[in-house]
């Protein structure tokens, strides 16, 4: 009996090869080996991430990355503000001390452990303490950027807000916009605090009306923010302020 007849098999031609480009490539996987994966031209290339300069958003970076509340300091050369809240999210008393340092005098503040009902070293030793109510605001940019900061004023800037937090043509804080804006020297300084209309930033004072989303997005201190020394840093501290009265 004769052997069946072999079919003849077609072959196929490969694809013309070409050479893999970075976008072709995976990441190496755990043998070190690279793995070519679908090539992703067809869906357009993926529009990088900008990152943005200027001043204004150097200062948001560092805030943002900063596990203390960022205060705001009025300046001679007028600030806008937006209140995030009606109410200051904090009231506390506080303590200003000077130190000697190797780079000079340098000025730093501490809670008074009066303020939680604790005895408290530098009210002993005759240090008078500074009432704080804490505001979360944001400066607003020319071009409508807002940034967060906590403003905390004393008893003469409170006294102000809290009557406009009694008009009913201003109230409440988080309405409008304020002007703030420090006049004088240290000890006879003066904070004035204007309010002024949304329409009026960019009529009167060349800056863009902020968008609400972004204002929504800013995230509020908390009293947690406030930094509360031990009992044995005040004593030290206390000690280093009685030599000074001596």
């Amino acid at each position: 009996m004769a052997p069946p007849s072999k079919r003849a098999v077609r072959r196929i031609p490969a694809p013309p090869r070409r050479d893999l480009d970075e976008r072709d490539i995976d990441e190496p996987d755990d043998n070190g080996d690279e793995r070519p994966r679908p090539s992703k031209r067809t869906a357009g290339p993926k529009a990088r991430p900008q990152i943005k300069g200027g001043v204004t958003e150097a200062q948001r970076v560092m805030d943002s990355t900063s596990s203390f509340a960022q205060a705001f300091k009025p300046e001679e050369k007028s600030s806008i503000i937006k209140f995030l809240e009606p109410v200051p999210y904090a009231a506390f008393r506080r303590h200003w001390v000077d130190h000697q340092t190797k780079e000079g005098k340098q000025t730093r503040a501490y809670t008074c452990l009066l303020t939680f009902g604790d005895e408290c070293p530098m009210c002993e030793v005759g240090d008078r303490p500074q009432a704080v109510a804490a505001y979360n605001i944001a400066i607003i940019s020319e071009d409508g950027t807002p940034i967060r900061k906590s403003w905390d004023v004393g008893a003469r800037a409170f006294n102000v807000l809290k009557s406009y937090s009694n008009d009913p043509k201003i109230a409440p804080l988080t309405r409008g916009f304020f002007l703030v804006s420090k006049t004088g020297k240290k000890g006879g300084s003066q904070i004035n605090i204007s309010p002024i209309r949304a329409s009026a930033l960019e009529e009167d004072y060349d800056t863009a009306i902020p968008d609400q989303a972004e204002l929504d997005k800013l995230e509020r201190y908390a009293p947690d923010i406030v930094e509360i020394p031990t009992i044995k840093k005040m004593r030290e501290v206390a000690a280093e302020v009685a030599e000074e009265y001596e």
